[in-house]
C-alpha cells in the first residue's frame, strides 16, 4: 500500500508519545488505540485553530457531533515511547457533515504509521438527529478548507 496522502497539504500537526498502557502484548500501539490517538489530535485542532473553547459541554451540549465513518490505513505500528507526528485537515464542509484527513508518521523519521479519514454530522443536542452545522462554527470550518 502506498501513502495516499501528502503532509505539504497540511497545515496543523501536534505531536503524541505512546504510553506502554496503549500497547499490546507484541509491544505495539494496539488498533483501537490509534481512534483515541487520533481523536486528542483532533481536540487539540479545534481547540488551537478553530479556537473553539474546551469545557465539559463542548460536543455535548453544543457543537455535538457523531462519527459516522472512520476508514484507516495502517502502514507501520507504532510502539512504545515512540514520539508520533500528527497532520490533521478538513478538506471538505457538507450541510450537516465534516470530513477529517489525518496523518500519523513517526517524529524521529517521518516514516508513515496511519493515514485516517473521517467523517462527523453534526447532531441537534437534545434528539440526536442530523442537523445543519451552526454557522459561526462553519465560518470557522470554512478557514480551514
Amino acid at each position: 500500500m502506498v501513502p495516499e496522502y501528502k503532509e505539504s497539504d497540511y497545515t496543523y500537526t501536534t505531536t503524541y508519545r505512546v504510553r506502554s498502557h496503549e500497547c499490546d502484548r507484541q509491544g505495539v500501539v494496539h488498533n483501537s488505540r490509534y481512534l483515541e490517538i487520533l481523536e486528542v489530535a483532533r481536540i487539540e485542532f479545534c481547540r488551537d485553530i478553530l479556537r473553539i473553547p474546551m469545557d465539559p459541554g463542548t460536543f455535548a451540549s453544543h457543537h455535538k457531533f457523531f462519527f459516522v465513518r472512520n476508514a484507516i490505513n495502517y502502514f507501520s505500528p507504532a510502539q512504545f515511547d515512540e514520539e508520533l507526528l500528527i497532520y490533521t485537515r478538513i478538506p471538505k464542509i457538507g450541510k450537516t457533515s465534516i470530513l477529517i484527513h489525518q496523518i500519523m508518521n513517526r517524529l524521529n523519521d517521518g516514516s508513515r504509521v496511519l493515514e485516517c479519514e473521517s467523517v462527523m454530522v453534526s447532531v441537534n443536542e437534545q434528539t440526536n438527529e442530523p442537523k445543519e452545522i451552526d454557522h459561526e462554527l462553519r465560518i470557522l470550518l470554512i478557514g480551514e478548507v
